[in-house]
């Protein structure tokens, strides 16, 4: 390999492989988010923002990544290449699954702007794909990636795509029972009780996800102010704490109204 093509093709490996990496860590904490691990530790923004942040990062690294193989002079990828799967004239397969990969995942990315749009559990839905996607991409550094033909190597990405239906499939179970255990739980305590709603303003980021689940109490206007009525009939409680349930910022507050109160003040003056 001449030394022009090696010193890109060192730099397109470099950042193919850190950006399999930010990528891998991108599912996995996505994957911890999912059950709410560190939501009563941390604060949503943070965790949240590290796993955008990542995400962004590694996807970044990864249009480098596909940037840099057109830059090998006679290099055997072109431009059709990168944006059509699968026409490769020597790698089809290989090149192809990176193309759907990154294809998908930077419309994973898109799709956070639509998530009101597409509403809480349509959005959570669509962003499954990304265990798709990443599988691609591993398969992608397998079959295409000249610096993954040693054992070691080809161990790691192995073991980092295991890793990842391992998380998937042990939080599966926890991710779709606990929270319906403890709405239940919830229900049972509030059933036949007044119920009162609080959204803190400075936690709400208006997606309207809490709309969707209970539009009788909670109404996103036009000019994207959130209204709510304070005090939620009997016969909407359970929508009402779904609706807490999937609030992405955790803004909305359940309680009951005090049923003793205890007057202060001296009783010889009263």
């Amino acid at each position: 390999m001449p030394i022009e093509q090696q010193s890109v093709h060192l730099v397109a490996a470099t950042v193919g492989f850190l950006s399999l990496g930010l990528l891998w860590l991108t599912v996995l904490w996505g994957t911890t988010l999912r059950v709410g691990w560190g939501l009563t530790r941390v604060r949503h923004q943070t965790l949240y923002g590290v796993h955008q942040t990542m995400a962004l990062v590694g996807l970044t690294l990864g249009l480098v990544h596909a940037l840099a193989q057109l830059a090998v002079p006679g290099g055997p990828v072109h431009l059709l290449d990168e944006w059509v799967p699968f026409t490769n004239g020597e790698d089809p397969l290989g090149v192809g699954l990176g193309v759907i990969s990154l294809e998908t995942l930077l419309a994973l990315t898109v799709s956070v702007l639509l998530q009101r749009m597409l509403g809480y559990h349509r959005w959570r839905m669509l962003h499954i794909s990304a265990y798709l996607a990443f599988t691609l991409l591993c398969g992608h550094v397998l079959i295409s990636g000249s610096d993954a033909q040693s054992a070691g190597v080809r161990l790691l990405v192995a073991a980092g795509w295991l890793s990842t239906l391992v998380l998937r499939v042990a939080t599966t179970y926890r991710a779709a029972a606990l929270p319906k255990l403890v709405a239940e739980r919830l229900a049972a305590r509030l059933r036949g009780r007044q119920v009162l709603v609080n959204v803190d303003p400075g936690r709400c980021v208006r997606f309207g996800f809490c709309e969707h689940e209970a539009p009788e109490i909670f109404q996103l206007r036009g000019d994207g102010r959130l209204t709510y009525r304070p005090a939620v009939p009997t016969g909407h409680v359970e929508q009402v704490i779904q609706a807490a349930r999937v609030c992405p910022a955790r803004a909305i507050v359940l309680s009951r109204p005090a049923t003793t109160v205890v007057m202060s003040g001296d009783p010889a003056e009263v």
